[in-house]
């Protein structure tokens, strides 16, 4: 019996709390809980079809999905009567969803369109460069304001959008920030989830800056490494007071422990069963907090690591498991 490549992946995601993630397949859908690492549910393509986006709202019985053949439909899945309860459609395909408990961010080509759940009433439209990688950022603390952060029309540049004040059916009625962080294009954005600040990785992957979203100033600089590098995943834990990320070099990264002005780099370990490799062989990866001394990643070739740490930098992996083999797998088998 043999393992089959990570062709089966189409996408991850951690939901907001970073508790769970969804697994989007060529042969359907699956959820999983990462403490312990368990499948809360199971689509198969008859019932679903290929999957190509899914975002899960917290630990709800919410599902926001996109099915590969229906590209510009977003379709609001009711997991607990495991039927579609709402349905959106757009004039483009649809290349990235973030979302929050009342909201959900729609990035199309053109523009970023921002929707009330579960109405999918539009609240907010956003106009970004399409000649870029399809990224945005919510903040998910429902008691901090509600920002969205995406790539501008300048090179390197970030715009902040708060969706607060929303009117809804029409667009904001507040205009976005627009501020230059790096030299080249952005690959990731990510914001704190009390919407404080905001991290963002370019097309050189060697540093990660941290904007205040209040001065819009960048506050932090912190290096990755010297070599060039894809960054796949930036992410703050709940408290702010860590980062991680994962590139295409195959390794998790994380900083913490804040003193003063600067985040400490406390450790880089191997976060792919392909580390080392060789160029071009790492898979996609997803990193997130488990809690303030647990790190997680999930990659594309289907396999779960767990990183225990502590704020003097030693760690080491806890877990590390096939995550397509935990429940039903025979179907990713041959």
């Amino acid at each position: 019996m043999a393992r089959r490549r990570s062709s089966c992946i189409t996408s991850l995601a951690f939901n907001q709390d970073q508790g769970c993630f969804t697994c989007c397949l060529t042969s359907g859908l699956r959820v999983y809980n990462i403490q312990p690492l368990v499948e809360k549910c199971h689509y198969s393509k008859e019932e679903l079809g290929e999957v190509s986006l899914c975002e899960m709202i917290y630990r709800t019985n919410w599902l926001l999905v996109v099915k590969a053949r229906r590209p510009c439909s977003l379709m609001l899945l009711d997991d607990q009567q495991r039927a579609f309860k709402a349905e959106v459609v757009f004039k483009s395909p649809i290349r990235a969803l973030r979302a929050r408990r009342d909201k959900v961010a729609v990035v199309l080509t053109s523009s970023i369109q921002v929707l009330a759940l579960p109405s999918f009433q539009r609240v907010a439209l956003l106009r970004t460069p399409s000649t870029v990688r399809p990224l945005c950022a919510l903040t998910t603390n429902p008691d901090s304001p509600q920002l969205l952060a995406a790539p501008a029309h300048r090179k390197g540049s970030l715009q902040l959008l708060d969706i607060t004040r929303a009117v809804i059916g029409s667009q904001s009625s507040s205009i976005p920030a627009v501020v230059g962080i790096h030299q080249t294009d952005l690959v990731c954005v990510t914001l704190s989830p009390n919407g404080s600040m905001v991290a963002t990785a370019s097309e050189r992957g060697t540093i990660i800056r941290i904007l205040d979203t209040s001065s819009k100033l960048v506050i932090h600089e912190l290096r990755r490494g010297s070599d060039y590098a894809d960054v796949y995943c930036l992410r703050f834990c709940p408290s702010n007071e860590l980062i991680c990320c994962v590139s295409d070099k195959g390794t998790l990264h994380v900083w913490g422990g804040r003193e003063g002005n600067t985040y400490p780099h406390l450790f880089a370990a191997p976060a792919t069963a392909a580390a080392g490799a060789g160029p071009g062989r790492t898979p996609r990866s997803m990193c997130a907090f488990i809690d303030e001394r647990i790190a997680a990643v999930i990659c594309e070739d289907g396999t779960f690591h767990k990183f225990t740490f502590s704020l003097e930098g030693s760690w080491h992996r806890s877990n590390y498991e096939y995550f397509l083999q935990v429940g039903d797998d025979d179907e990713f088998l041959q």
